[in-house]
C-alpha cells in the first residue's frame, strides 16, 4: 500500500493557477504511479471541481474533502470567521486499483467523543476544515486515515495549536483501528541528530509557550504509547542524510537545482502510522518541487 501526503500549495493565490493543478495531477500519475490513497492539504476550494475531475480522470473515483466546510466558513460574516479566508481545505482519495473500499468522511461531535477523563472535548478550533477524518475497509479491517493541515502559528496563533491537541486527542483516545495521522503540521522547528525535537516557541516563557511545545511534542511524538511511529524516522534515523530530510525548502532558493542532501529547510509534512501496517518505505520527492512549495511525502506499508 503506498501513501502519499502532500501541501500543493492552494493558499495563495486563493484561485491556484490551473496549470498548477494539472502539474500536480500529473506528478501523481507519472512521477508517483498513482498512489493508492493520497492526502493533500491547502486544496483550493475555488477549484474544487477541477480538483475531482482531474483526480478522477486518473483513477480515483473514491473522494472526500472538507472544502464545502471551507466554502460555508468562508462566506460567514459571523465572527470570528469573518477574520479568516477559509480558502481551502483537505481532500483524501483512493485509487479504484486499490483493494481498500468505501471511503468514508467522518464528522466529528462535541456530543459524542473521546473526552473520558478530560476536562475538555477535544474539538475546539474555527478551522475544522483543516481536519479530514475518514475510514476504509481495507480486506478485513479499517484503516483509519487522518488528514490534517495546521495553519501556520505567525499567522493564526493560537488555532495552530487547538488543531493539534484536537487531532492528538482524538486519535489518542479515540482511534480503535490501524491509523495513519498524515499532513503538514508546520512543526517542529528543528531536530538534532540525536532526535531531540524542538518545537517552536522553545525559548519562550508562560502558558501560551509550554502548550505551543506540548502540543507539537505531542503530535510528533506522543502517539508512541498508541503503537504509531514516524515513519521517515523509522526508515531512515537522523543526522547527516544523503536524502531529502526537510519537505519545506525554506532557505533553498532553487530545490531542484542542488542534491537533495543539500536541500535546507524544514520537515513540516509528517507521516505517523500503526506499527502494525509494516512501514517498509519512506521518501520525500524532490521532484515534486517543481509544483508545489512542499515536497511530497510517499510511504509503502507492506498491508
Amino acid at each position: 500500500m503506498d501513501v502519499l501526503s502532500w501541501n500543493v500549495q492552494g493558499a495563495f493565490p486563493k484561485y491556484t493557477p490551473i496549470e498548477r493543478i494539472e502539474d500536480q495531477v500529473q506528478y501523481i500519475e507519472e512521477n508517483a504511479n498513482c498512489p493508492d490513497i493520497i492526502a493533500l492539504n491547502e486544496v483550493s476550494r475555488y477549484r474544487r471541481d477541477m480538483w475531482i475531475k482531474e483526480l478522477r480522470e486518473v483513477g480515483y473515483s473514491e473522494i472526500v474533502h472538507t472544502l464545502d466546510w471551507a466554502e460555508e466558513l468562508g462566506e460567514s460574516d459571523i465572527p470570528p470567521h469573518q477574520d479568516y479566508s477559509h480558502v481551502n481545505g483537505n481532500l483524501t482519495a483512493v485509487h479504484d486499483e486499490f483493494r481498500g473500499e468505501n471511503l468514508t468522511r467522518l464528522h466529528p461531535s462535541i456530543r459524542y467523543g473521546p473526552w473520558d477523563g478530560s476536562d475538555l472535548k477535544d474539538w475546539s478550533t474555527n478551522l475544522p476544515e483543516k481536519i479530514l477524518h475518514t475510514e476504509i475497509e481495507v480486506e478485513d479491517s479499517t484503516l483509519e486515515i487522518w488528514n490534517v493541515r495546521a495553519v501556520p502559528g505567525s499567522m493564526h496563533g493560537e488555532e495552530k495549536v487547538k488543531i493539534l491537541e484536537n487531532t492528538f486527542h482524538r486519535v489518542l483516545k479515540g482511534s480503535k483501528s490501524p491509523c495513519i495521522l498524515t499532513g503538514d503540521f508546520n512543526a517542529p522547528d528543528r531536530e538534532l541528530s540525536d532526535g531531540t525535537t524542538i518545537p517552536w516557541r522553545h525559548e519562550k516563557e508562560g502558558e501560551v509557550a509550554r502548550r505551543w511545545g506540548e502540543a507539537e511534542l505531542n503530535i510528533l511524538t506522543g502517539l508512541e504509547e498508541k503503537g504509531m511511529v514516524d515513519v521517515f524516522r523509522e526508515q531512515h534515523g537522523y543526522g547527516d542524510l544523503d536524502i531529502l530530510d526537510v519537505s519545506h525548502a525554506t532557505q533553498t532558493d532553487d530545490p531542484l537545482a542542488v542534491s537533495p542532501g543539500e536541500i535546507e529547510g524544514k520537515r513540516f509534512d509528517h507521516m505517523i502510522a500503526s506499527t502494525e501496517l509494516n512501514p517498509q518505505a519512506c521518501i520525500y520527492d524532490q521532484e515534486g518541487f517543481a509544483c508545489s512549495d512542499h515536497a511530497p511525502m510517499i510511504s509503502t506499508f507492506g498491508l
